[in-house]
């Protein structure tokens, strides 16, 4: 048995693509939602406010020249933070399941001795345990029907 883990390190942000990429999107859409209901209830307490104080508008067209391209690089900053934090997130999950996908495929192959080593940090950290216990349990069966059939 052989338990040692070596750590490891992934260098690319990108494992399973077409999964994060999902999830990056959906996340973006999930921030953009939030940006319009924000911009929606400023809009909708600035118009009971100017109502009530007309003149206060025409100051607020005057300053939203110098106001709203600032307002945009900031926008502009919250999603590309928003798209960072999305990719690194999908990483963490991304990378065992393509680690659990390889050591599916050499199962498959027949060798049981493979086992999965996450990272610190990743999920499914439980369930690499659960899995490794079970490749044991495959590898002693495997051994044992072995020797049977060698007896033979």
């Amino acid at each position: 048995m052989n338990d040692t883990k070596k750590p490891y390190k992934r260098s690319i942000i990108f494992i399973k693509k077409q999964m994060q990429l999902k999830f990056v999107f959906l996340a973006l859409l999930l921030a953009l939602f939030c940006v319009m209901m924000c911009v929606y209830e400023f809009v909708s307490l600035t118009q009971t406010f100017f109502r009530a104080h007309p003149v206060l508008l025409q100051e607020l067209i005057e300053q939203s020249g110098k106001i709203l391209p600032l307002a945009f690089i900031k926008l502009i900053i919250f999603f590309a933070v928003v798209a960072i934090l999305a990719a690194v997130l999908s990483n963490r999950i991304a990378g065992p399941l393509y680690r659990f996908e390889s050591t599916c495929r050499e199962i498959a192959k027949g060798n049981y001795k493979v086992r999965i080593h996450l990272r610190e940090g990743d999920g499914l950290r439980g369930l690499e345990k659960e899995f490794n216990l079970m490749l044991e349990a495959l590898d002693k069966s495997e051994n044992v029907d072995g020797e049977r059939k060698d007896e033979k």
